[in-house]
């Protein structure tokens, strides 16, 4: 029996080769299985918000997924859920019913990717740009700016690209699913498309 395929679309550089790692340790580490995880699709921020622009997205990567296992996993920042709800916006986004032939879960990102990181700052430390004190704030996904936390827990500047999927391979998936919830959600859409 084939593998469950999971095809990713993100917004941003960092996270194209991140959300891979990620998915595969959320399959392995949490669910217990694996997945074929296929190249994220990009669509950046202005885009994701053009339900014209995500729809074509969809399709490509619906694509992707061969036979009836697995689904597509669409991730984005909520940085505009201030005044949207998370779980709103995620609903607002999903595709209607029949018009995609693959399973969608949407995942926002409470208020940004890097909030997950800051769950589980502890776990980082091994990192040689992560200070050896880093510890999690209080709520790491209670604010915004999550990089700008994040910066003073490093040692150097923090670049997606550079540090977004070292970390995502590093991180504590305990931590971060104790500590943020947009995080569980992210691992709840993952089991769900893996069936």
């Amino acid at each position: 029996m084939p593998h469950p395929t999971v095809a990713p679309i993100v917004e941003g550089h960092g996270e194209m080769p991140a959300v891979r790692a990620l998915i595969t340790r959320t399959c392995l580490e949490v669910h217990g299985t694996y997945a074929e995880v296929t190249p994220p699709f990009r669509l950046d921020s202005a885009k994701m918000r053009k339900p014209e622009e995500l729809a074509k997205a969809l399709r490509v990567q619906a694509a992707r997924v061969p036979g009836a296992a697995g689904g597509v996993l669409v991730l984005r920042d909520g940085d505009d859920a201030d005044t949207t709800c998370p779980v709103e916006l995620a609903v607002s986004m999903a595709p209607a019913p029949g018009t995609v032939p693959v399973p969608v879960e949407v995942v926002i990102a409470r208020h940004e990717y890097e909030a997950w990181f800051l769950a589980a700052a502890e776990s980082l430390r091994s990192h040689p740009c992560v200070l050896d004190d880093a510890t999690a704030p209080p709520d790491p996904e209670g604010k915004r700016d999550a990089k700008g936390v994040l910066r003073t827990i490093m040692n150097e500047s923090y670049k997606e690209t550079l540090h977004q999927a070292k970390f995502s391979a590093l991180m504590d998936m305990d931590l971060a699913m104790e500590r943020s919830r947009s995080f569980r959600r992210m691992v709840s859409a993952v089991g769900s498309l893996l069936g």
